[in-house]
């Protein structure tokens, strides 16, 4: 289960507001509410002027939204509870935030188009992949129920609740347990109900303390929705999944269907246990295990932390070369010391370690060391491998995509082109 986080996070963000603050982007690679640090990162899009009336004030949400009929806060911060029962096929998604925000999210693709939303076993009503077990040592956990291939989306679920970040900086615990008591009380039956069953990690007091000890113990920072604020996104199945340092998955939160899909980056063997990282999993063997015993609450076990003294000094000293292959690969400068060898042992090592869902930032490197120097024809294999891993395990919406896509097109035309040779 995601024993982690927002007991620490939530406590320290009602004490400091303030360390909330960041540039309005969606990483590559979303993670639980602590948001981490990522290469490549993408503004939210949001459909600009339809929130907005004649007069240029805001419009209500469209009437498939409902009022929860609960609203906390100021006149100028009024949090409010809506709820689109009808959302993918009647699960429903209920979501905390102002009149205004929930106007812009109303007119998201996902909520105004019933074309183009994608099925999946949990959805159709086939059999997933993956049966929940208890797990020693991490209670409730996903594995594997047959071979999953690499690339096999697992499951994509859309969320339950979806709370806007401020509703939690301006109103403190008690307000916003309110909220989420009627967040949740205006769901359809069943979504509500597996809602109920996931983790709070600690005992509860009464309902609505339950539902925040739920959202601390299971929610993930999903995007600004609105185009301007974070919100914490609930879902069901993927907050089952458990932390590992070396995980069989990746995830991301698709603003196009709004949903959080979970793909295997490599196969999975039956009984096999599906695994995320919490955690960037790109630090040494100490940094790993201080910041998820202090941030998440526990000691990671998994094989990467818990080999024989030698493994994990090797697979430190390839952590310690990958950031400084980076560093080296990202400086275009005439000085650089970076090379096409570099871009190669830069993919091994990712390969090596166990990072397969981030690939892509060793692919893009390789990709642009290579048009560098003018080989057109390892500069686009590279370029389609980028494209083919991050649209498949990052999102299709991501401005390396396109970027790789344009050497493929026309590569004596791309920016970098000889751009190693022209500096010698």
């Amino acid at each position: 289960m995601l024993h982690f986080f927002l007991i620490f996070y939530l406590t320290s963000v009602l004490a400091n507001p303030q360390r909330l603050h960041q540039q309005p982007q969606i990483c590559e690679i979303p993670r639980p509410l602590l948001t981490r640090h990522t290469d490549v990162c993408i503004p939210s899009k949001v459909p600009t002027g339809q929130d907005e009336s004649p007069s240029g004030k805001s419009s209500p949400p469209p009437k498939v939204w409902k009022a929860g009929g609960l609203c906390r806060g100021t006149r100028a911060g009024k949090f409010c509870v809506f709820t689109n029962p009808s959302f993918n096929k009647g699960e429903g998604v209920s979501v905390i935030t102002t009149e205004k925000s929930m106007a812009t999210i109303a007119t998201r693709s996902a909520f105004v188009e019933s074309e183009g939303i994608l099925e999946t076993d949990s959805d159709s009503g086939l059999t997933p992949p993956y049966r929940e077990v208890e797990i020693p040592g991490k209670d409730i956990g996903l594995v594997a129920t047959r071979t999953i291939r690499m690339g096999e989306l697992i499951m994509a679920r859309t969320p339950a609740i979806m709370v806007n970040e401020k509703a939690i900086e301006a109103l403190g615990k008690k307000l916003v347990s309110e909220l989420l008591a009627r967040a949740s009380d205006t769901l359809p039956t069943q979504h509500r109900e597996v809602m109920l069953n996931l983790s709070t990690h600690t005992s509860f007091s009464d309902y609505g303390d339950k539902l925040y000890k739920i959202l601390q113990t299971n929610s993930f920072r999903t995007g600004l929705h609105d185009g301007e604020n974070p919100f914490y996104s609930l879902f069901t199945e993927v907050s089952r999944m458990n932390h590992d340092c070396r995980p069989t998955c990746a995830y991301y939160f698709d603003h196009r269907d709004f949903r959080q899909k979970v793909l295997a980056v490599r196969d999975i063997q039956p009984g096999e246990e599906l695994t995320i990282a919490y955690y960037d999993p790109l630090q040494t063997h100490s940094v790993r295990q201080q910041k998820l015993q202090k941030e998440w609450g526990f000691k990671c076990s998994c094989q990467r932390c818990s080999a024989d003294a030698s493994s994990i000094a090797e697979s430190d000293d390839r952590v310690s070369q990958i950031h400084a292959l980076r560093k080296e690969l990202d400086d275009h400068s005439a000085t650089s010391k970076g090379s096409t060898e570099k871009a190669e042992l830069l993919v091994s090592l990712y390969e090596q370690e166990g990072i397969l869902g981030r690939l892509n930032e060793a692919y893009y490197r390789a990709a642009l060391e290579y048009i560098g120097v003018g080989n057109i024809e390892m500069a686009k294999k590279y370029a389609k491998m980028t494209v083919e891993h991050g649209q498949l395990f990052v999102g299709p919406d991501r401005p390396f995509i396109t970027n790789m896509q344009e050497l493929i097109a026309n590569p004596t035309e791309y920016p970098k082109w000889k751009f190693r040779l022209k500096d010698a």
